[in-house]
C-alpha cells in the first residue's frame, strides 16, 4: 500500500517557497527551502490561525455593527459639478458587515451542501437586523463544527489565501483583517524579545486577549502557544548562557 504523498500546503506559511520555486523555475536559482506540508491539503499552523479568525468574527462584527446602529454624521460627497451624493448614518459598517455574514453564510451553505447535511436548492440563511447576532452566532457554529473537513477536503482547500480564491482558510483570514482595520483592533501589538523559531525573524509579537503568539513575518505566520514560545524564549537564553561561560 503506498503511502500519499505529501503537499505543500497553500497557506500564507509557503508564500517565501512559493516565490523561491517560481525564481527557480524562471532562471534556475537553487534555495533551500523546504515547504510546511499539508494534513493532507493545509498544514495545523494554517488550520488553527483560521480557526481563531472565525472564532473573533462575532465579536469583530458585533464591534462592527455598534457603528452602523449608532450611526456616524451623513455627509455629501463629489465634486463641482456632480451631484452630491447623502451617505446616511452607519453606511460604511453597515455594508461591511452585509458584506461578510453574506459570505460567511454562503460558506456555510456551501459546506453543508458538499457535505450531504443541506440539499442543494437550499440558499443561505438570511438574518434579520433585530436577531442579526443571533444569526451570525449560529453561522459561526457551524463553521467552528466543520471546519477541520472544510481546510482539508472543501473543494477549494487546494487554492491558495488571496484574493479571488475561495480558499476557506482564505476567506476567513480575509475576514479577520477587514473587521480587525475597520474597527481599529489590529494594534497596538507586543513585540517579544526572541525571534521566530521558523523564519529567525525578531517579528513574534502578541495582543491582549490573544492566547497565542503569532509571526509577524507575511512570509511565516508561525503559531505558537505561551507554553511554546517560554519554551523557546529559555532554550534561547541557555544557549546564551553556555556560550558566555564557554
Amino acid at each position: 500500500m503506498h503511502d500519499q504523498p505529501q503537499t505543500p500546503c497553500p497557506g500564507p506559511c509557503n508564500n517565501a517557497w512559493r516565490r523561491s520555486e517560481a525564481q527557480r523555475d524562471a532562471d534556475g536559482t537553487e534555495h533551500h527551502l523546504t515547504p510546511a506540508w499539508g494534513q493532507p491539503i493545509q498544514c495545523d499552523d494554517c488550520v488553527e490561525r483560521s480557526r481563531h479568525h472565525i472564532e473573533e468574527l462575532p465579536e469583530l462584527l458585533d464591534a462592527a455593527l455598534l457603528e452602523a446602529l449608532e450611526g456616524t454624521p451623513a455627509k455629501s460627497v463629489g465634486t463641482i459639478g456632480r451631484m452630491s451624493v447623502i451617505t446616511w448614518p452607519g453606511q460604511a459598517s453597515r455594508l461591511l458587515v452585509d458584506r461578510i455574514v453574506s459570505e460567511m453564510a454562503e460558506l456555510q451553505a456551501d459546506i453543508l451542501i458538499h457535505r450531504g447535511i443541506w440539499k442543494p436548492e437550499r440558499l443561505p440563511e438570511r438574518g434579520t437586523a433585530p436577531s442579526e447576532p443571533d444569526h451570525i452566532r449560529r453561522i459561526t457554529r457551524a463553521l467552528l463544527i466543520h471546519w477541520d473537513w472544510a481546510m482539508q477536503h472543501h473543494p477549494a482547500a487546494d487554492e491558495p489565501h488571496t484574493a479571488g480564491n475561495a480558499n476557506p482558510g482564505g476567506q476567513a483570514s480575509a475576514w479577520y483583517r477587514t473587521l480587525q482595520v475597520f474597527t481599529r483592533r489590529d494594534n497596538p501589538r507586543l513585540q517579544l524579545a526572541a525571534p521566530c523559531p521558523r523564519c529567525f525573524l525578531k517579528t513574534l509579537s502578541h495582543s491582549n486577549g490573544e492566547t497565542f503568539i503569532a509571526c509577524r513575518n507575511p512570509e511565516c505566520e508561525l503559531l505558537l502557544s505561551r507554553a511554546e514560545y517560554d519554551q523557546h524564549a529559555k532554550e534561547i537564553a541557555d544557549a546564551v548562557a553556555l556560550g558566555q561561560a564557554a
